[in-house]
């Protein structure tokens, strides 16, 4: 009987002194045992290093010497993973203790399949759940999913479910491919990634939830997201694999639905202008958002979004107002965990 696999786990972190114990303790409790585990300290000035040194025995440790990013650390650890298989984990995510047995056994029983991918838990700073994934029809059922299955999903739907810390890839199909490209793609260079596999092979996703995934205002995701006021990645990302090949597999349908997630996206950076103060710039930005894209689709919430677009040009006609900045920032721009939590909390008796 031949040995099972060896799974590499990756876990790139950065001043990751708060939830790095949790995260290594639930990867080295996994059931399955072949397996290695390679911290990439990317030159953490907090007590990162001496959490690490707890588990001395049981991680390697690799200390950058310069400062090079999640997916540079990804792409170092790839290349002295010694596993067939290797799976990217994060340093703030709690993994359940069955996650790299499920992992292995669907791409045991799926040779077609180049990398797998499960559901997640979101939780927030202090470890509490606010939200599930929930996985759209198109993409349920724990079978291998080809290009145009995960193609027109992300054209449709954006991306929610192909993450970093739940990806597990055989070590050939990355080495194929080349690594991480964030010079071209910077913090969404997975996706990039993602659909590169896609296009050669398929895709798994489970749908059990088996990592809590954790969202934090320390996250640089965060930082990028927080008022961001240009087009994001992800359209950059899908315009150039739509010229790549992805186009062959797109429908109309997904298309549509693509561009009116971008006229949204340009909705959502005019109001980021707004709350900044710059009205110029948040009537600048609001003439690039179609309405003719956003009535084209029901993939967003098209009449809110329409309704949306032609208040903003009555507001922004106006002196602008610090309150309608609040309000902006409350709805659109405090990030969902933030919001959950204000949701959830007690009321003021007072």
């Amino acid at each position: 009987m031949s040995e099972p696999p060896l799974v590499s786990i990756v876990v790139p972190c950065y001043n990751a002194e708060r939830y790095l114990r949790e995260s290594l303790e639930s990867i080295l409790a996994q059931s399955y045992e072949r397996t290695e585990v390679l911290v990439l300290d990317d030159c953490s000035t907090d007590g990162t290093l001496d959490v690490v040194a707890r588990f001395r025995e049981r991680v390697r440790l690799v200390r950058q010497r310069a400062n090079r990013g999640i997916y540079e650390n990804c792409n170092d650890g790839i290349a002295m993973a010694r596993g067939e298989l290797v799976a990217i984990y994060h340093a703030d995510d709690v993994y359940h203790p069955e996650i790299v047995a499920r992992q292995v056994a669907f791409l045991e029983s799926h040779p077609s399949a180049g990398a797998v991918f499960c559901a997640d838990i979101f939780i927030d700073e202090e470890g509490r759940e606010y939200d599930r994934l929930r996985l759209p029809p198109e993409l349920r059922g724990e079978r291998p999913l080809g290009f145009a299955t995960i193609f027109n999903s992300l054209l449709s739907r954006k991306n929610g479910y192909l993450v970093c810390p739940t990806a597990m890839v055989r070590a050939g199909v990355l080495c194929q491919l080349g690594g991480f490209r964030p010079s071209t793609y910077r913090n969404s260079a997975d996706l990039d990634m993602w659909i590169r596999i896609a296009t050669r092979h398929d895709i798994g996703i489970l749908e059990e939830h088996l990592v809590r995934y954790r969202h934090s205002r320390t996250q640089s995701s965060a930082h990028y997201q927080s008022l961001r006021c240009s087009p994001e990645n992800f359209f950059a990302i899908m315009d150039d694999h739509l010229a790549a090949d992805g186009r062959r597999v797109a429908t109309p349908e997904a298309l549509a639905a693509y561009e009116a997630h971008r006229a949204q996206d340009f909705l959502m950076i005019s109001t980021s202008h707004y709350v900044k103060g710059d009205l110029p710039a948040a009537r600048e930005t609001l003439a690039e958002a179609r309405l003719s894209a956003l009535a084209a689709s029901p993939a967003i919430e098209r009449w809110r979004m329409l309704a949306l677009a032609l208040a903003l040009r009555l507001f922004y006609r106006l002196p602008r107002s610090e309150r309608l900045g609040e309000i902006f920032y409350r709805r659109w721009h405090a990030p969902a965990w933030e919001r959950s939590r204000a949701r959830l909390a007690p009321a003021d008796p007072s």
